[in-house]
This record gives structure tokens, C-alpha cells and sequence, in this order.
């Protein structure tokens, strides 16, 4: 739970700072700022991805994954309720929910903290988290101060989970699951660069899949 109560506080102090600031920060600091933050978690992914051990697995996951992801569509339809919220309060306790909660970084951090107990990819995101608030609550107002709570509640909920499951996971399909969130923080730090967008809460069904895909090839006996 380190990594989350790290962020927690780290999004709460960053739109503390960003109320007092409200908007006087320049739109040219910002660009710089979120620029090398996608490059700080292009360094992280291609860290994490060089720990796979059966690409052909993750490979297949990732296809299902994004068919899967696309055919329920649940990235766009978070977009477009996330874009009909308009402005006040309660939309930008949403939108700064949806920013600091739901996404790759998310799952993969709660995942590496509940199963190996290294918050250190929640503690990249709580540093990220810490200069994104500041910008969104010197421009959306206190709405992304309350968030703070609900990164509390959704990313606490997520690493106890992972936790309780841990055990009956085995050590190797752990390192595969992280392999793999490896390639979605890649694929968010080009988002990140506005270099490419991905719809990444539809490839984050791809961590679902993987155990099963690796299962079916152990059973069939091909080499992941």
C-alpha cells in the first residue's frame, strides 16, 4: 500500500499547489513537463518488457487483447462520458478520476505492489501524478483536490486484491503479466509524447488473457 497512500498524498499537495496557482501556469511549462514525463515511462515499460520469457504468449494476448478491448469498447465510451461532463466541481473530480485511476500505469502499479510488493512503478505515477494535478487544479478548479480520495479507494482496492490472489499465482506467469503491463506503459508514454494514441484501457484486457493464453499453449505443448 506504500505506492498508493505515495500518491495519494502526491495528488492532493500537487492540486493544493495548483488552487493557490490557479492559472497562472504557463501552457509552454506544461508541454515540456508532460514530455519528459512519457519519456520517463518509455524508460519504465522498456525496463519492465525486457523480463519476458514467452513472447509468442504475450504476443497472441496482446491480439485478443486489443480485439476483445475494441469490441466492447469501453475506452470510448469513457471519453465520451468523460467529454458530456462539461465543467464544475464534479467534473473535474471525474475527469482527474478517470486520469489518475483508469489507465495502464494504474493496473500494472497496483499489480507490481499487491504480488511482489514493489511500489516502485506507484511511486513513478505518484511523482507524474504530483505535477499533473497542479496543472489540472490551476485549471478545473478543487474537483481534482477531491480525487485524492477516490486514487485512495480505486488503487488501494486494486493492490489488496492483487495481494490476496498473490500467493496462488505462480512466480512465473508474474513475471510475464509484468512483461507484458511493460509494453502498455510503453504504449502510454507515446501517448504521453503524442507520437501515437492508443486506446489503452481496451489493451489493458490483455493482462486478463495472457494467463489463459499461456495455459493453452502449455496444454497443446507450443513454444511460447
Amino acid at each position: 500500500m506504500l505506492g498508493t497512500l505515495y500518491n495519494t498524498v502526491t495528488v492532493a499537495a500537487g492540486a493544493s499547489a495548483g488552487l493557490l496557482l490557479r492559472k497562472r501556469v504557463p501552457e509552454k511549462l506544461r508541454k515540456a513537463v508532460f514530455a519528459a514525463i512519457g519519456l520517463f515511462t518509455l524508460y519504465i515499460g522498456v525496463d519492465m518488457m525486457t523480463g519476458i520469457q514467452r513472447p509468442i504468449g504475450t504476443f497472441i494476448a496482446l491480439v485478443l487483447g486489443a480485439g476483445m478491448g475494441q469490441a466492447i469498447g469501453l475506452d470510448a465510451r469513457i471519453r465520451r462520458a468523460a467529454d458530456r461532463l462539461g465543467e464544475g466541481d464534479g467534473a473535474a473530480l471525474v475527469q482527474s478520476t478517470l486520469l489518475f485511476c483508469v489507465g495502464a500505469m494504474t493496473l500494472v502499479g497496483c499489480m507490481q505492489d499487491g504480488l511482489l510488493g514493489d511500489p516502485t512503478i506507484l511511486l513513478a505515477k505518484g511523482t507524474m501524478d504530483l505535477i499533473s494535478s497542479l496543472f489540472l487544479a490551476a485549471a478545473l478548479g478543487r474537483g481534482v483536490l477531491l480525487s485524492a480520495g477516490t486514487v485512495l479507494v480505486i488503487q488501494g482496492g486494486l493492490t489488496l486484491g492483487f495481494a490476496a490472489v498473490g500467493s496462488g499465482i505462480p512466480e512465473d506467469l508474474v513475471v510475464e503479466l509484468s512483461g507484458l503491463g511493460g509494453i502498455l506503459l510503453l504504449a502510454l508514454g507515446l501517448d504521453l509524447l503524442d507520437i501515437r494514441k492508443f486506446a489503452l484501457i481496451d489493451l489493458t484486457w490483455s493482462l486478463l488473457l495472457l494467463p489463459a493464453v499461456l495455459w493453452m499453449l502449455d496444454t497443446i505443448g507450443f513454444p511460447a
